[in-house]
């Protein structure tokens, strides 16, 4: 892959101090393909899949999501604490990789598969309990595997490069969304298309994340701390003593409600809107990749140039003033404008993963630098929480406000006319939301001082 070279290319001094093989940076990073599948349907599809195909009402559908979150609070941070103090021989992170992946892939089907339910309370019910066990599905993978790359590698910038193999995959999970989703609907109908999309789609994410599991087998790993236990709450209050790391967690909380809310606004975009979902979704599942694949090795070499955090703050500006342009966009838009907007969009959101996904490590290196205790998984479950959150912060809030805007649901993927005030809604949920939560994460993040010298002067990493 053409990206995968350039990446490499223009990381070429990083390699030099690598621990890892390419393989292993590759194999390890393929597992975000699993995770965002989740995450990428939560956020883009489970709204539009609840009202439209299972015909529950927009604003409950958006409280079972945000309310089958509501617990990661708790299990989260408690799933990390777990993690670092496990014994196996797998070691403590990948055992989680492997029960994880099949649990995914389980809650994943029945998520797409729910049977015909007349009774419209008792749906809502079985609908809310598959997201929980989904949730929990994600947790016991993904905890794990977020805690890893500050164990695999010491190198400041090769998690840099780590991180960038990561977004390839984070938008291979978003082209198979959106292509799978506009393919199987059309060619089997919207109920038969879903229940395929399960399986399918869900097949490929499994696969991802056993991927991830056994080519980390030989990935250098920290054991757990035997002469340090300090109980979880007061762990989450040291935690919070990071200043660096509480930063970053505004900043991606921030940042990914501005995401979850254009996503979950996507696909009423593309429908009452545009006035073609399924040209919406091949034109997003097309191009988007096209400007995320060409741009990650230029945030890859501006980050080394520039440092993360300003790159990030580049990257989230460009994504601000790209979600704006959608309130230009309506019936009969071309499709050489439709696809200019998505390329940018590609390439803005690219920058901002590739460097917020190689901050987190560098946070909590700065952490075990200060302490000396390795509690890599609290930091990930702390995270993994806020960023579930606002996965589910997105729909609550635009579900609540397409509601009382009055929008009107339907079932078997039936589109119905919608009042004025309905569309204006969804222009907000696509453009203005997204564009004000970037560009406060942008301004959020100038706070931010943990450079490579700063990490490096904290202290021995041991």
């Amino acid at each position: 892959m053409l990206s995968l070279w350039l990446i490499n290319a223009m990381a070429s001094d990083t390699n030099q101090t690598s621990r890892l093989s390419l393989a292993q940076q590759i194999g390890w990073a393929a597992g975000t393909h699993g995770t965002s599948t989740m995450i990428g349907v939560l956020i883009t599809i489970m709204l539009s899949y609840l009202t439209t195909v299972l015909g529950i009402e927009a604003a409950i559908a958006g409280a079972i999501i945000f309310a089958s979150r509501l617990y990661d609070l708790v299990i989260d941070p408690l799933m990390g604490h777990v993690s670092d103090r496990t014994v196996s021989k797998l070691g403590r992170r990948r055992v989680y990789l492997l029960w994880g992946a099949l649990a995914s892939f389980v809650t994943f089907v029945l998520l797409f598969n729910v049977p015909d339910i007349a009774d419209a309370t008792l749906r809502v019910v079985y609908v809310a309990v598959l997201l929980f066990l989904f949730n929990t599905a994600y947790t016991v993978f993904n905890i794990p595997y977020l805690a890893m790359p500050a164990e695999m590698t010491e190198s400041y910038h090769e998690r840099t490069l780590l991180m960038s193999y990561r977004v390839i995959f984070f938008t291979t999970a978003s082209l198979l969304i959106f292509l799978g989703t506009a393919a199987l609907t059309k060619q089997f109908g919207v109920q038969t298309g879903y229940n395929l999309f399960g399986w399918l789609i869900g097949g490929g994410m499994a696969i991802s994340m056993l991927v991830a599991f056994a080519s980390s087998a030989k990935a250098p790993r920290t054991d757990r701390t035997e002469d340090v236990k300090v109980p979880l709450s007061s762990q989450i209050r040291l935690v919070f003593g990071n200043r660096p790391f509480t930063i970053y967690l505004g900043v991606k909380l921030l940042q990914l409600t501005a995401q979850a809310s254009s996503n979950a606004a996507l696909l009423f975009f593309g429908a009452y809107v545009i006035k073609n979902q399924q040209a919406m979704l091949i034109a997003f599942g097309s191009f988007f990749p096209v400007g995320t694949f060409l741009a990650i090795p230029a945030w890859v070499w501006l980050g080394k140039r520039i440092g993360k955090r300003n790159s990030f703050m580049l990257a989230a500006v460009i994504y601000s003033a790209v979600m704006l342009t959608w309130l230009l966009a309506g019936e009969g838009e071309p499709i050489w404008s439709l696809g200019l907007r998505l390329t940018l969009l590609g390439a803005a959101v690219s920058g901002v993963l590739v460097a917020g996904f190689a901050i987190l490590p560098d946070t909590i290196e700065y952490d075990r630098r200060r302490t000396g205790i390795n509690r890599e998984g609290v930091y990930a479950g702390l995270y993994s929480t806020m960023e579930k959150m606002a996965a589910a912060f997105g729909p609550l809030i635009f579900g609540a406000y397409l509601s009382s805007a009055g929008f009107l649901s339907s079932q078997g993927g039936e589109v119905v006319a919608q009042p004025d005030a309905a569309v204006s809604a969804i222009y907000i949920g696509m453009a203005v939301i997204p564009a004000i939560a970037s560009l406060l994460s942008a301004a959020l993040l100038s706070f931010y001082d943990l450079s490579e010298e700063k990490l490096k002067a904290t202290g021995p990493r041991n």
